[in-house]
């Protein structure tokens, strides 16, 4: 699929939707917005491994495919966000199952329960 995406992707910023649409439209190529985002996903792991030096960058302007390190960490950054916002939204509501169960976080987890909250993010 990255074929079809060199020239487009690597040009400028697309949304979701407009590249679904190139993909339908264009390349005659029947993807659902899963089948993207897992396609992305498994094309930069190639990245993390080194087989390519293309990224495909995130951001609230939509996907680019970039070896540029400064879009590729500011993309980076994003997924830390949204990782640590997971995280406290996991322990969170844990907490208040096992308030209302009367269970207990064990200590490893009361820790990085601490530890997440006291991040601030």
């Amino acid at each position: 699929m990255i074929n079809e995406l060199k020239g487009y992707l690597d040009t400028d910023w697309r949304t979701k939707e407009k590249i679904l649409y190139f993909l339908t439209h264009f390349c005659h190529m029947n993807v659902n917005e899963r089948e993207l985002r897992n396609y992305f996903a498994s094309f930069n792991e190639r990245y993390e491994s080194g087989e390519t030096e293309m990224f495909i960058a995130h951001s609230n302007k939509g996907y680019y495919l970039t070896s540029d390190p400064e879009v590729i960490f500011n993309s980076l950054e994003d997924d830390h966000k949204r990782a640590i916002k997971l995280l406290k939204r996991y322990y969170k509501c844990k907490k208040a199952l096992s308030e209302k169960s009367q269970l207990s976080l064990d200590e490893n987890e009361q820790n990085l329960y601490e530890i997440v909250n006291k991040m601030g993010v």
